[in-house]
């Protein structure tokens, strides 16, 4: 890349799983990046290996006085002390989802959108297609082994597997030429004022794909046998093999590949055991992924005696969806709630909703759950007594999976 034409890249909430892909994905490009985050982990530590400064914690000293662009993540709020600064001083910003749409605009994007999986259909799509040899781009949820367990890839095709989060309607900023459309259940209902709002949000996504372009949704799930349980991967990996079809990869190849998928960070990801324990972490956060993902370890785990940490993510889903929260478990022998995730939610939202009132609820459907009393003591209790189950699944969009460090 030409001197000139780098850039000075700032991003506030750089620790994020999105964020700090793309900013790989500049750094990789020749341009000088930095950012800053609240919390210090893995991501943040993987982020400096390569180059890229962090500073944790958020002061205005942070912002680079010469930054081109400051780019922010959907959690930053506007009152962010370096945001307002980057404003105040008129440098150009944008949301993590504007300067991911800017980064696609150059290549054929395909994106996976949806309420459930998108993070493993966009796995099993760049796995596929790293193995047929298209070489794409990807900026993917999670962290995958095939990337090197990085959560994103430079690729030098004309093709990028984009994660798209309906979330704030963030994923209109993307210009799909391929979208992938997993479901389409009600998500989000802090920004989302009712399930209409929210589908009409998935029509607008997909009045995006050019009149060239593909809507790939409600393949038939494939009829071979995958490393990762649960129907609802068959029927991921059914659009995938949609999407190898389009794109001319013979399906016996691609097959192959879906067979050898072994997963994602924490999806589903199996974990070294307690003594004779098997530990399953994974990010399932919605009633419907909740029994997905517990149906799945019966399949897999039968006649197990299986213990299941989920932590609510944000008091407002929690509330608005507790009776279908409440119906998740039944394939839990046991459930244990530790506390309630807290992110974008107001004090109202907190006073409406609490854990105890959580386990109340899934006591009243199947009388197996009990509240943790906190992150703490939660995880001295599993590995305490992980000797008297099979299977620890611990489950949740938060940091839950602090308890397993």
């Amino acid at each position: 890349m030409n001197n000139m034409n780098k850039k000075n890249i700032y991003i506030i909430g750089i620790g994020g799983i999105g964020a700090s892909a793309l900013g790989r994905l500049f750094h990789e490009q020749g341009h000088n990046v930095s950012g800053s985050d609240m919390e210090h982990w893995s991501l943040i530590d993987d982020l400096k290996e390569e180059g890229i400064k962090v500073t944790i914690g958020h002061d205005e000293k942070n912002l680079p006085e010469n930054a081109d662009l400051v780019i922010y993540s959907e959690a930053i709020p506007e009152n962010n002390i370096e945001l307002v600064k980057a404003k105040k001083n008129k440098m150009k910003t944008q949301t993590y989802f504007e300067a991911l749409g800017d980064f696609s605009k150059n290549y054929v994007t395909i994106a996976v959108a949806g309420a459930h999986g998108k993070t493993t259909v966009t796995a099993m799509a760049a796995k596929v297609l790293i193995e047929a040899g298209i070489d794409p781009t990807v900026v993917i949820g999670s962290k995958m082994k095939e990337l090197g367990n990085r959560n994103s890839r430079l690729g030098n095709s004309q093709y990028m597997i984009v994660e798209a989060c309906e979330y704030r309607r963030s994923f209109l900023h993307l210009h799909p030429n391929i979208a992938i459309i997993t479901n389409i259940e009600f998500e989000h209902p802090d920004y989302y004022k009712d399930e209409e709002d929210y589908k009409r949000a998935f029509d607008e996504f997909i009045s995006l794909i050019p009149e060239n372009g593909k809507k790939i949704t409600g393949s038939p799930k494939v009829d071979f046998e995958l490393q990762i349980p649960g129907d609802y991967n068959k029927e991921n990996a059914g659009l995938v093999m949609e999407l190898a079809d389009y794109l001319g990869i013979p399906q016996e190849n691609a097959k192959q590949s879906l067979q050898n998928y072994t997963g994602a960070w924490r999806r589903f990801e199996i974990k070294d055991p307690i003594g004779e324990t098997i530990i399953i972490d994974d990010y399932g956060h919605h009633p419907t992924e909740i029994k997905a993902t517990l149906k799945g370890v019966r399949e897999k785990y039968p006649n197990s005696k299986v213990l299941c940490v989920f932590q609510p993510h944000q008091y407002t889903r929690t509330y608005e969806l507790l009776s279908d929260f409440a119906k998740s478990f039944k394939d839990a022998d046991e459930v244990i709630i530790p506390n309630i995730y807290k992110v974008r939610d107001s004090e109202e939202d907190v006073a409406k909703v609490s854990p105890q009132k959580l386990v109340d609820a899934i006591n009243e459907e199947t009388n197996n759950a009990r509240f943790g009393n906190g992150l703490d003591a939660t995880k001295k209790e599993i590995h305490e007594k992980a000797a008297d189950y099979d299977v620890i699944i611990v489950m949740g969009a938060g940091d839950i999976w602090k308890i397993l460090e």
